[in-house]
Parts: structure tokens; C-alpha cells; sequence
């Protein structure tokens, strides 16, 4: 049977580090009177019969046309009414509102098993086959399958998860605090608005300008540990710790305090009244209060920029400003209100980037005042990142596959853009590998692959760029051997133009069964088989490209999503064997 396959956005360079983190959707194969047969043993699937036309949920009619990108009440009833239809690898947590790639992709599928165009589009025509089949009317174009019970597998089946669709925490900006202290959440996959962060048993309310941070506030509890985690509509995160030192007060001054230390709230029990003689002279309105702080002045500069804090309970000596991640320690405060500081330069080995910092400040009694931010509007000398080293082949054979591994050193909290030209780009139909942002902090490594399909010596140059500059490093490769690999050949695009959707076959010669990358343009399509001893591949016009798209799952990758326009593309062939030449098709509108 044909299977459906959702072509999920490369480029010649796949961007590979460390795993991170939107929602997957896996798409069904076109629904016939079987299903396929599972690679597993364990299971054989029951053949699917035909029933009648039964009505799925509610009754839903679209008042309006639905398609990527689009909100509201209308995109959730749509949205039940594709889980209700039962596409494997669906579920209630697609139920959010968004009509994001989950819903293009399932939508696709409604498209396909109802006879109409696979645009992934909400039309006229599929918003009356969406009412026909959840209204009772029946169901235009194929009729409804009844699906057969599920055997209970020997183990819970593992999907693949891609980095880009979880959700994670890295770091807190601080792992203490009092009630009331803001804390900000790092990591990835957070949403804008959908958050919860779980803080012990209690619910936090919070917020995120990006998926990669949230603010919140140290919820009124007991004084202990507790563990923090954030759900949304990607899943749950990992957990992290975070100690509660309590609401007690800490010392803050209301008028003159004449040689007191504020550690004498802690001898004090409460406060004394003014003129009253406390443990070091004469305490003029000397209260005892929680540590807090008021503001910052300036509130934004440069990294090394002069900076007082202004407040209440600061010790003499001892206090200690968390900046961000680093820490500036034994900061004097001659008043118990004011703290002047330098904004670092480097917190622990790496420069400090543009971008805002939360601070704030734990005196000598190991009281913690709340967070306020301050900008770094750019950074010293040294704050461009860095290309460390370079490690590569310096020979290949046409068609083998070399990866080089890109050693950065990046600023603090950095977003680098990391681009390669490899010298055949005009083999491959365009001037230049498209750049991709990834974000960076400390030193990290990045993997690049690539494929000669002619011999020569070809310049490969690596280049990054962040706030602070751009460094490039570049490195020789001498390609022997013929201008094709003998084995793998790519002679004919049936047709070689079309629309976004349409299903062209590739042949050519030298396919394996299993395991061809089938590259379009930016992006492609892993792991399609070939047909008709090793001739034939079938590929469906993605919509959208990634330079994500072809890389190994766990690895991440930061590159955009490109949506596919009419115009001209390149196309060509990949496997364990080596690599097909390149031809052209054309995308029309």
C-alpha cells in the first residue's frame, strides 16, 4: 500500500550539539482495507473493516477558512474533530487552540482519506467535509473505516523525540530565596502563554517573552526544598531543586543608623524604638525588615559599566550581588541601602553578551532580597565568538561523506549564527549554504556533513557571527575519484514541475530498499524507500524546509522553518552508498 509520509522541513549543512527540545505529529499511512505490517514481531495487525457512516463527536461547521499560524475556538473544534478520527500518533494534547504543524499534518491526512487536495489547508471543500462527516451526512470520497482493536504490545512502543518539540530546564538564576524572590526558568520549549510552573504542590503563575526563559515569584510557603517543573502543551519538564530560606526579616535602616551592623536585628528581637541605644551606639529609626531591593542605577549599559543597587537591609560587609549567573562577593554598603558595583565583563570563563540579566543580593545573615534586571546593551573587547578550532578530512573520494566538527567559544547567553560554504556550491544549483542561529553559551561543539560529487580541491570556510563580531576559519579538502561514485545515478524528475503537494517519482539507478535522503532544496526527506529493483523513489513536494530535517534524531538543531514557494528547486539522492547528481524541479503556484 502507499504510505503517506509528512516531509518535515535541510540544506547541504546538517547543524549538529547537544540535545534540546515543538509538538511532533506522526502521520498515518493511507487507510485501505489492511494496514501495513509492523516491522515488529510481536504484532500483527487484524484486517481493517468497512462500516458504515458513523458521526464522529459533535457536530462541527467552520465558519472560516483554517490553515497554519491560526487561533481560536473554531482551530480547537477542528482540532477534537481530527483526534476523534483516531490517526496514529494523535491525542488530546493537539487540542490547543494553535494550528500549528501537528494540525497541518493531520489535516493533510483528513485531505487525503476524503479524496481532495493534500494542501494541509482548511478550504471550503474540506470545511464541508469536515461538517458532512461529524454531522451525520456522510463521508465524501471514501467511506469510514471501523479499525480493528489493538494487541497489547511486550513493551510500550517508543516514538522518536525530536529536540525541538521538548521541554526542559537548564538552570534557575538562583536555587534559594525568600518568599517572594522573582526566579527566572532557563531552558527550551517554553510557550508564550500556556506555562504552568509547578512549584512543590503549589500552581505559579508565570511568563515567558521566548521559549527559552520564565519569570516567576517564590510562591507564600513553609521554608524548606521543594521541586520546580513547567508543563505545557509540549509535555512536562525535567525537575530541578530550589530551597525556600524563608520569609524571615532581614535589616533595613528608616533614618541615621550611627555604627550599627545590620547583623543587629538578629540581637535586636523586633525593632527599637528611635533615640533607643542598641548593641553598637545609638540607633536613630534603625528597624529590623526584609531585605529588598528598589531599583538600579543606570538600569542598561555596557558590560563594565559602574552600577548602584538601591534598598533596604544590606549588611556593612559581606553582601554578596548574583548577577545573572556569576557572582560579585564581600560588596561593601556604608549605609545598609546603597550597594555600588562594576557589571562584569566575563562570568566565570566567558564573556558577558547584550541581553537582560536579573540581580539580586544576599547579605552576611544569608537573607535574599527579590530580583530586578538590569540590560546589557553590548559587551568588552573579546565578546565575538570564537571558532576554537576546526577538525576535518583533508582527502575524501567523490560520494563518501566527511564530517567536520566546529569547536566555538561563545559569550554568555549568546545567539550565534553559524554558516559554511563548502566550494561546490555551484554544483548544487545556489552561491551559498543558508546561515543558521543557534544558541550558544560557554564552548560547544557543532558537526557539519558533507558530500563531494566532483573531484578537486575545494576551500571550506566556517564562519560565526554574534553581537560582539564575526570570527571565520577555513580548512582544505583534495577530492579524488571521478564525477560520480558509479553507483548511485539520478537520470529523471517525472514530472520535473508541479504544486506543493504533488507526488513525482525520482528515477535513476543504485537506490537501496530502505534508507535513501531524498534532498529538496534547504530541506528533504529522511529514510524513503525505492521500488522496482533499486529505479524508483516517490516523493510527495514537501511545504515547508528545514536544514533540521535530515538530521540524526537527539541532535539539535536551531535552523528556521522555510515554507516552500513557487520557483526552482534542487533535488538529489543520499545513502550509505553516496550520493546521485542533481537535477531541478520547478514548484509552481
Amino acid at each position: 500500500m502507499s504510505k503517506f509520509t509528512l516531509v518535515s522541513p535541510v540544506v547541504g549543512i546538517l547543524l549538529f550539539a547537544s540535545v534540546a527540545t515543538a509538538q511532533v505529529y506522526y502521520p498515518p499511512t493511507t487507510y485501505q482495507n489492511t494496514y501495513p505490517t509492523y516491522t515488529s514481531s510481536a504484532y500483527t495487525p487484524a484486517p481493517l473493516s468497512i462500516s458504515t457512516f458513523p458521526t464522529i463527536g459533535s457536530c462541527v461547521i467552520l465558519t472560516r477558512d483554517l490553515s497554519f499560524g491560526s487561533r481560536g475556538e473554531e482551530v480547537r473544534q477542528l482540532q477534537r474533530f481530527l483526534v476523534s478520527l483516531g490517526f496514529p500518533g494523535s491525542g488530546n494534547w493537539m487540542i490547543t487552540g494553535y494550528y500549528g504543524k501537528a494540525t497541518t499534518a493531520a489535516v493533510r491526512n483528513f485531505q487525503q482519506q476524503s479524496g481532495l487536495p493534500m494542501t494541509g489547508y482548511v478550504d471550503a471543500a474540506t470545511r464541508n467535509a469536515v461538517q458532512s462527516r461529524s454531522c451525520g451526512f456522510g463521508y465524501p470520497g471514501y467511506p469510514t473505516p471501523t479499525y480493528p482493536t489493538y494487541p497489547t504490545y511486550p513493551t510500550t512502543p517508543t516514538y522518536p523525540t525530536y529536540p525541538y518539540n521538548t521541554i526542559s530546564i537548564t538552570s534557575l538564576s538562583m536555587t534559594s530565596g525568600a518568599v517572594g524572590t522573582m526566579v527566572t526558568i532557563y531552558g527550551s520549549g517554553f510557550d508564550t502563554y500556556s506555562n504552568t510552573v509547578r512549584f512543590g504542590q503549589t500552581s505559579v503563575n508565570a511568563s515567558s517573552n521566548n521559549s527559552t526563559s520564565i519569570v516567576f515569584y517564590v510562591p507564600s510557603v513553609s521554608t524548606g526544598l521543594y521541586q520546580i517543573y513547567v508543563t505545557n502543551s509540549r509535555g512536562t519538564s525535567n525537575t530541578v531543586s530550589f530551597t525556600v530560606t524563608s520569609s524571615s526579616t532581614g535589616c533595613y535602616s528608616s533614618g541615621y543608623n550611627y555604627g550599627s551592623n545590620c547583623n543587629n536585628c538578629n540581637y535586636n528581637y523586633g525593632y527599637l524604638p528611635t533615640g533607643q541605644a542598641g548593641n553598637y551606639g545609638y540607633n536613630y529609626g534603625y528597624q529590623c525588615g526584609q531585605i529588598s531591593l528598589n531599583s538600579i542605577t543606570p538600569s542598561s549599559g555596557l558590560a563594565g559599566t559602574s552600577a548602584t543597587l538601591y534598598g533596604s537591609g544590606f549588611s556593612t560587609n559581606g553582601n554578596t550581588i548574583y548577577f545573572g549567573q556569576g557572582v560579585i562577593s564581600n560588596v561593601y554598603s556604608y549605609d545598609g541601602t546603597t550597594l555600588a558595583f562594576t557589571i562584569p565583563t566575563q562570568i566565570g570563563s566567558q564573556y558577558v553578551a547584550g541581553g537582560t540579566y536579573p540581580v539580586y543580593v544576599r547579605n552576611a545573615s544569608g537573607q535574599t532580597s527579590n530580583t530586578i534586571n538590569f540590560t546589557v546593551t553590548g559587551g568588552g573587547s573579546g565578546s565575538a565568538p570564537v571558532i576554537t578550532s576546526v577538525n576535518g578530512p583533508t582527502s575524501l573520494n567523490v560520494g563518501v561523506q566527511g564530517t567536520w566538527t566546529l569547536n566555538l567559544n561563545a559569550p554568555y547567553g549568546s545567539y550565534v549564527t553559524t554558516s559554511v560554504q563548502w566550494g561546490d556550491e555551484n554544483y548544487y544549483g545556489y552561491t551559498s549554504a543558508a546561515p543558521q542561529s543557534t544558541y550558544i553559551s560557554g564552548s560547544q561543539m557543532l558537526t557539519f556533513t558533507h558530500t563531494y560529487q566532483q573531484s578537486g580541491t575545494y576551500t571550506v570556510r566556517f564562519t560565526v557571527s554574534g553581537t560582539g563580531g564575526t570570527n571565520t576559519s577555513t580548512q582544505t579538502v583534495t577530492v579524488g575519484g571521478s564525477g560520480q561514485t558509479g553507483q548511485l545515478y539520478l537520470s529523471a524528475l517525472e514530472p520535473n514541475f508541479g504544486r506543493v503537494g504533488n507526488a513525482i517519482i525520482l528515477r535513476g539507478t543504485g537506490f537501496p530498499s530502505t534508507g535513501n535522503d531524498v534532498h529538496f532544496g534547504v530541506g528533504g526527506v529522511k529514510n524513503l524507500v525505492s521500488t522496482n529493483n533499486g529505479t524508483i523513489i516517490t516523493l510527495i513536494i514537501p511545504s515547508w524546509v528545514s536544514p533540521c530535517d535530515l538530521i540524526q534524531s537527539g541532535y539539535y538543531c536551531g535552523a528556521p522553518t522555510t515554507q516552500v514557494t513557487p520557483g526552482m528547486y534542487p533535488i538529489y539522492v543520499t545513502s550509505s552508498m553516496g550520493a546521485t547528481n542533481v537535477l531541478n524541479f520547478t514548484v509552481q503556484p
